[in-house]
């Protein structure tokens, strides 16, 4: 179906291996609905590709708007993260974050996997035009398990202290202002559609330079009237699922002391 809002929120991460099990209760639990219940925050899905160490998480936030991104809700659970989040951020890795502004989104339901493309193009304004974007998306759909296309292009804004302290800022790709989402029923499928996509991409929307392909599987969606907790403030911080990881943590600290 196409994305809710007029803007969406990409990130691609990484964690350190040790943690990956205590990341996926966090940012399942906790993170992601801490994010789905500010204002201007629509949805959130959760992706992953659990057989690769690198590009393997990605995580989309469908907006009402960019300006989600600048509200004093956003700002207050970034610059004032909760312990399990503080505790998990040293622990990120490889981090690229995309704000966009949809240009043009198509399909239906909500796919079982999904391919994202990051590239720049070949136009003074650096912009796809609407036209050509549905003309050249809308015949994808149904084919190759194409459920749904969503082409978004980033607008630049400044990134907030803690985020940029902890290298989360804008993106580094500075020629990669545009991201083309790719909904399907199967990751082998869309992953075997690549070199279409991304001939498409150069084509017919004249990308430039490289493009940066990967798939994932869904791992977790969330709305806003799918929340435990009232979205007139903030969700309140999964502290019982936080003690059991401090628990296990100390054990395996203690554990490693004394075979030393």
């Amino acid at each position: 179906m196409p994305l809710k809002g007029s803007a969406f929120l990409a990130l691609w991460n990484d964690i350190e291996p040790q943690r990956r099990t205590e990341y996926d209760a966090w940012h399942t639990f906790e993170h992601v609905p801490e994010r789905v219940g500010i204002p201007g925050f629509i949805r959130g899905r959760r992706y992953v590709a659990r057989e690769r160490s690198e590009q393997r998480y990605f995580t989309l936030y469908e907006l009402g708007g960019l300006e989600a991104l600048e509200g004093v809700d956003y700002v207050d659970v970034v610059e004032r993260p909760t312990d399990w989040s503080a505790s998990m951020r040293p622990s990120f890795r490889n981090v690229i974050r995309h704000p966009c502004t949809t240009v043009v989104s198509l399909g239906q339901g909500v796919g079982g996997s999904i391919s994202t493309l990051r590239f720049g193009i070949a136009s003074t304004g650096q912009k796809v035009d609407v036209d050509t974007a549905r003309a050249v998306l809308g015949p994808l759909l149904e084919t190759v398990q194409i459920t749904a296309a969503h082409l978004g292009q980033e607008v630049a804004k400044a990134p907030l202290p803690s985020m940029e302290r902890l290298g989360w800022g804008q993106a580094t790709e500075n020629t990669m202002q545009h991201v083309l989402i790719i909904e399907g029923l199967d990751r082998q499928e869309l992953e075997a559609a690549q070199p279409r996509l991304a001939e498409l991409v150069r084509q017919q929307l004249n990308a430039i330079g490289d493009i940066a392909f990967v798939a994932f599987d869904l791992a977790f969606i969330v709305e806003k009237s799918g929340l435990p907790g009232p979205t007139t403030s903030r969700q309140p911080a999964r502290c019982d699922l936080q003690s059991r990881w401090k628990g296990e943590r100390t054990e395996e600290v203690g554990t490693a002391g004394e075979e030393r």
